[in-house]
């Protein structure tokens, strides 16, 4: 959904300990983590 509306993703998503992780540009090309949370009880 967000590459429909024209988000620019740097990379794939990547599990990290702490969750799900990935990278996007803003229009002004500033980068930004977006971030999944992993499960606290898993």
């Amino acid at each position: 959904m967000m590459q429909a509306r024209g988000v620019e993703f740097q990379e794939e998503p990547r599990q990290e300990r702490y969750g799900r992780v990935v990278v996007f540009a803003d229009l002004y090309g500033n980068l930004w983590d977006l971030l999944q949370p992993a499960d606290a009880n898993g």
